[in-house]
């Protein structure tokens, strides 16, 4: 114990007789080493670039227009329907009954007319019992299209080519509970691709613009289509305009919801700031920075910054650098703000 003490009291008397070397022991303890890169001003080609989501073309929600028992559902999502077909079916039972008590009431109301049909050419039938038997015949008519309206209405037939998007239904449920539409209908023969556009970017964007966008779900395949259409009005909160792109699906291999990066052929070329992507970190409170460093004083200050896009070169910097500025490359993971470096 008193060799231990008599060694510290020794280490303190040899600082203090050399302070300099005291000092130097400490940068060299907490000096981290780095490497560092000059911030440049560059010229680059801007491509307009956004993330798409697929959409069909068209998406027809198919509800049953009478009410009942769900009996039969002849389709699941995915299968390819034509024009006419039948989908699904409710319990009939109800609704027949009606149409066969019509149809007989029809029947009697067509037998008797005929019957009195030529007893009235013979002049033997006053001209108002004929009209009473006119007017029978006219509302049975009526009454028996009603109930076969009603007994086709027990039935969901598919109104276009197209496929099943969504089956929300079930044998056994019960038609009025169902919130949501039965059955979809979607065409996906082709289908839109759509985006947000900024509004510093909106009026580079026309009707008929080419486009191309690579599908991640597909094995990064590429596709081509053109801007269909572009909206006038800005989303209230994000304030970007939305733009859709159509392309042709022969194969039906581009699904709805698909997220795709859209390349637009419209470019420019502009002065940026770029920074290389390593350099590059961000804080617990989602701030994007670097460490810009002051060479004189060998110390690494943290710099919030306003990024911009991942291009070829590195990442853009929209504000908080400048042009010449020495910025820390590698080796910022050990650093905090106001670190002692050496490079």
């Amino acid at each position: 114990m008193k060799k231990m003490i008599i060694s510290a009291m020794a280490l303190c008397m040899l600082v203090a007789c050399n302070p300099k070397q005291s000092e130097d022991i400490k940068l060299e303890v907490k000096q981290i080493p780095v490497t560092t890169v000059a911030v440049k001003q560059e010229t680059v080609i801007a491509a307009l670039r956004y993330s798409g989501t697929v959409e069909a073309f068209q998406s027809i929600p198919l509800t049953f227009q009478s009410t009942g028992t769900v009996e039969k559902v002849l389709v699941e999502a995915g299968d390819v329907v034509v024009k006419g077909q039948l989908l699904a079916t409710i319990d009939e039972t109800d609704a027949k009954s009606m149409y066969d008590i019509t149809l007989s009431k029809y029947r009697q109301a067509t037998d008797a007319y005929e019957r009195l049909k030529k007893v009235h050419e013979q002049g033997s039938l006053p001209e108002i019992k004929w009209v009473e038997m006119e007017s029978n015949l006219e509302q049975a008519k009526s009454s028996l299209e009603l109930a076969k309206n009603n007994l086709d209405k027990c039935k969901l037939y598919a109104p276009v080519n197209g496929m099943v998007g969504r089956r929300n239904i079930e044998p056994g449920m019960s038609a009025i509970t169902i919130t949501s539409a039965p059955l979809e209908l979607v065409d996906i023969r082709q289908v839109y691709v759509k985006i947000s556009v900024p509004e510093n970017e909106v009026a580079r964007i026309v009707k008929g613009m080419r486009a191309s966008f690579i599908v991640s779900a597909l094995n990064d395949r590429e596709f081509k289509g053109e801007v269909a259409n572009i909206s006038p009005v800005a989303d209230r909160i994000s304030r970007t305009y939305e733009a859709k792109i159509l392309v042709q699906n022969p194969g039906l291999e581009i699904k709805p919801g698909m997220v795709c990066d859209v390349k637009m052929e419209a470019s420019m070329e502009k002065e940026v700031i770029m920074v290389p992507n390593q350099s590059v970190s961000k804080d617990n409170e989602n701030n994007v920075y670097v460490f810009v460093v002051d060479t004189a004083a060998k110390r690494a200050r943290k710099q919030i910054i306003k990024p911009g896009r991942y291009l070829d070169s590195g990442l853009e910097v929209l504000s908080g650098l400048a042009a010449g500025q020495v910025i820390v490359n590698e080796g910022k993971e050990k650093l905090s703000d106001n670190s002692l470096i050496s490079f």
